[in-house]
């Protein structure tokens, strides 16, 4: 904050009267520290005119937001030296020879007795270079985003003493003999993202498809429920089929399991499921690996045994890559060739871009086929540090946990084939460890409803025949009349007693 403090013409009454004129306001009109101002002025100035103070300007705000910018970094020149002593630090940090896991509080003790930098300037830091930024009329702040990624981490780490762990790796787990040392600043506690919201609104409703178990939501984030419910879907026919895939046709097991992964009976009895899908689906089929690394491995193995070059006889194959761009033309491709009526194939990732937030309406998803249980790399540091952390401070035990994200994450991605009442599709698990009950038991219960004996543990043959038939009914006239006293209600069946005393009853249940 700069201010210049201008004397106005001599002495009247033996009192000096003074104009504050702001030159830098960072923040809004804040009251209290005009008033804050006011009285140091008076303080300073005891003959100042009483009646001078209309003439300070009510938008001087020294104090940014509600506490002051550390003096040590007010300036641009000692904001610029202190980011270079930061910087310094950081570097001597990464040179390292193990793997260093450490607390927040642990690591400001740690600069604190190294460089003397104190906690407090490190909050400012964001705020201060978007300050300099502005000061300078920099638009384009592309080529600073190294110092703002800097910046950004001096705030959050001296803001969060707890839910928060840093991690240094000196190498990459995927090359344990090359120096590339990174520093992860990881959050272990989800509630602190969701806690403003609780705090601000007095009503907060948590609702989607896969909230799944319900139960699991609370301790995590942390909260009390005041009413917590679980629907189910209100169709007129049976427009999803979900079928566990547990076996090849030679009886060999279907899984993703680590130790099964390089096997060639496994790879080639997926291809054939896709391949034997690809001809009696019409249209357009979703398939999801559980990594990427897992996807290229079983596409090149695919392209090897010629399985591929059969496939693209039915369909064409577009497939999701890491690279933004070409994602997005894959799927403007796909969706292409499933208008024309060519049909294709999009070979996706769990937890990538499409099975986040792309929906396959209609043809563009008559299948999903999800070949294996989507774990995370259970070896990650990361993902070790915040199991630990649910373990101490919710009591969630770490199999449930996994077990949590990786059946949320599978009827995330199987969902897609199914956004309305009016579609249909096929649901596969390529996987036997879905015929589990603790694997079943946390999906959703629209998923559950529609898993049959005679769903479980199939072989490729089994599928197809039950997908033959499932297909074939899907393929009937139906309309919107067929839905009315079903899924749908017309006003008078609205307003009817019956209906009403039914709602009532709902609602008194929940």
């Amino acid at each position: 904050m700069t201010c210049v403090v201008k004397r106005l013409g001599g002495f009247q009454d033996r009192r000096r009267r003074y104009q504050i004129q702001a030159i830098y306001c960072p923040g809004p009109d804040l009251l209290v520290d005009y008033k804050r101002l006011a009285f140091q002025t008076r303080v300073l100035c005891p003959d100042l005119n009483p009646g001078s103070g209309s003439q300070i300007l009510k938008s001087f705000c020294l104090w940014s937001s509600s506490e002051a910018v550390p003096g040590s970094i007010r300036t641009a020149e000692h904001f610029v030296g202190f980011l270079r002593r930061f910087l310094e630090y950081l570097k001597s940090r990464l040179r390292v020879q193990h793997v260093v896991q450490e607390s927040a509080p642990q690591f400001l003790k740690d600069i604190f007795d190294k460089v003397c930098i104190d906690r407090k300037p490190l909050r400012f830091c964001a705020e201060r270079l978007q300050s300099l930024l502005r000061t300078l009329e920099i638009t384009d702040i592309s080529d600073f985003s190294a110092v703002t990624l800097i910046s950004n981490f001096a705030t959050l780490v001296s803001t969060y003493s707890q839910g928060f762990t840093i991690i240094i790796e000196p190498f990459e787990d995927r090359t344990p003999t090359i120096a590339n040392p990174v520093l992860h600043f990881s959050c272990m506690d989800p509630s602190i993202a969701i806690k403003p919201v609780f705090q601000r609104f007095q009503s907060v409703i948590i609702t989607s498809g896969t909230l799944s178990p319900v139960d699991i939501y609370p301790r995590i984030l942390d909260f009390r429920p005041v009413t917590m419910a679980s629907f189910t879907m209100t169709l007129a026919r049976t427009c999803l089929c979900p079928l566990i895939v547990g076996r090849g046709n030679d009886q060999v097991a279907l899984s993703s399991k680590f130790e099964t992964r390089e096997d060639f009976a496994v790879i080639r009895n997926y291809g054939n499921l896709l391949l034997e899908m690809s001809a009696v689906v019409p249209d357009g089929i979703v398939a999801f690996f559980t990594s990427y690394v897992y996807m290229e491995n079983i596409v090149a193995s695919w392209y090897e045994q010629g399985i591929l070059e059969n496939i693209q006889r039915n369909k064409l194959i577009f497939i999701e890559t890491q690279d933004a761009a070409e994602t997005s033309m894959a799927l403007e491709k796909y969706q292409e060739a499933c208008e024309n009526g060519r049909g294709a194939i999009l070979l996706s990732v769990a937890r990538g871009k499409v099975s986040e937030g792309i929906d396959f309406v209609h043809h563009f998803g008559r299948a999903v086929i999800m070949f294996g249980v989507p774990y995370v790399y259970t070896q990650s540091r990361i993902l070790k540090a915040r199991l630990e952390y649910l373990r101490d401070q919710f009591q969630i035990r770490e199999n449930d946990f996994l077990t949590f994200d990786a059946m949320r994450h599978a009827a995330q991605c199987v969902g897609r084939a199914i956004r309305g009442k009016t579609d249909y599709g096929l649901m596969i698990f390529a996987d036997k460890r879905y015929a589990r009950a603790d694997k079943r038991g946390k999906l959703p219960r629209w998923i559950q409803e529609h898993i049959n004996d005679g769903s479980l543990n199939l072989t490729v043959d089994e599928a197809v025949q039950l997908s033959k038939h499932f297909l074939r009914q899907m393929a009937q006239p139906f309309s919107q009349v067929d839905q009315l006293g079903l899924s749908l209600l017309t006003l008078e069946q609205l307003e009817s007693p019956e209906m009403l005393k039914k709602i009532a009853q709902i609602a008194h249940q929940t």
